[in-house]
């Protein structure tokens, strides 16, 4: 199986909302010795954004063309949102001889957005809201799947026992618990320290160190803030589980807010303590979070286990072995490996 990765995340993409593709990049590139493909968007038609999907196939550009092998050859395409698949137009006459036709689509969007001349070339689509997956397939466009996100826990995970941040929060959050957090710990006279974003711009200098300073800061935090995101319009009023709960639990982190309530969610965060939700109060909030805080043998608890869970099946390795087994492709020995040490990590936790 020659398997060759259509990826959003291009040379100079530095936007923090593609970040989810770089540790399934990493274990792609480890697992399946996959070929990158990174188409460019076509910059020369930004200026009839609103129409040019009327005008051109493409709306991106890839500057050297793969050549396929002896078969089966294998395109997936992974992105954040729909009109990324416009970029397998881009490939030309290479894109009707793959073998099999994939996309992989990492965040919420509203369906009637799928571009309905792409779709037909499609073999299967998965998406991680189990309400989108059911409404694509409904309509009969294209095989589309459930396939939550996940992370890479082999080797970004951490269950380090020594955290010296005591609350972290990043990206989308409350604004007035972020707001209450801020006043109570970060002041000189709290011993405490609460981490959290402060810039309003999406771009990093480097997606790859972000997202490893990122990790880096979660397994030295005892609590992180996750805020389930019905509310958020892409999300059609659904609520999936979204990356930051994979990054805190593989991180060893405590998960604080409010779970997500959406298809399928509950059977993926079923352990105890996997989200402990936050009073409805506010005057009840800084007394929670001491309480919590002071709490040492239950923080350790909380962190071995979140680890241990994403250990046994949350990591991207997991997902890709359950997406070929539904495209019937075979597991690599590679995969096989990487999910064996995994379960090694498991097995050196209990003992």
């Amino acid at each position: 199986m020659n398997l060759f990765v259509l990826s959003e995340l291009y040379p100079g993409n530095q936007h923090v909302g593609w970040s989810a593709l770089y540790p399934l990049e990493e274990v792609l590139s480890s697992t399946c010795d996959a070929t990158f493909i990174y188409p460019l968007p076509n910059n020369n038609i930004q200026f009839l954004r609103r129409y040019r999907h009327r005008i051109f196939k493409s709306w991106h550009k890839i500057k050297d063309l793969p050549t396929l092998g002896k078969g089966p050859n294998i395109l997936l395409a992974i992105g954040i949102r729909p009109d990324f698949l416009l970029s397998m137009y881009a490939l030309g006459p290479l894109f009707k001889k793959f073998d099999l036709r994939i996309g992989y689509l990492l965040d919420g969007f509203n369906p009637r957005y799928l571009d309905r001349e792409i779709i037909p070339y499609l073999d299967h689509l998965f998406v991680i809201c189990a309400e989108i997956a059911d409404d694509i397939s409904r309509s009969c466009i294209v095989s589309t799947t459930f396939l939550p996100l996940a992370t890479d826990v082999l080797r970004l995970g951490s269950n380090s026992i020594n955290r010296s941040i005591d609350v972290i929060s990043y990206g989308r959050t409350d604004p007035e618990i972020n707001k209450c957090l801020q006043l109570h710990f970060n002041e000189q006279k709290s011993d405490r320290i609460y981490f959290h974003s402060t810039f309003s711009q999406p771009e990093v200098f480097d997606i790859k160190k972000h997202t490893k300073l990122l990790f880096k800061l979660l397994g030295i935090s005892k609590i992180s803030l996750c805020f389930e995101a019905s509310k958020i319009a892409r999300f059609q009023g659904y609520s999936p589980i979204l990356m930051r709960w994979f990054e805190s639990w593989s991180s060893g982190c405590t998960v604080v807010g409010k779970k997500p309530f959406g298809k399928g969610v509950a059977n993926l965060m079923d352990w105890e303590n996997s989200t402990i939700d936050i009073p409805n109060d506010s005057a009840d909030w800084i007394p929670f979070f001491e309480e919590l805080l002071n709490d040492r043998a239950t923080l350790i608890a909380n962190s071995q286990r979140n680890y241990r869970e994403c250990l046994l099946r949350h990591d991207w390795r997991y997902r890709l072995k359950d997406m070929f087994k539904i495209l019937e492709l075979p597991i690599t020995e590679k995969l096989n490996c990487e999910i064996a040490q995994l379960r090694e990590k498991v097995y050196t936790l209990a003992s």
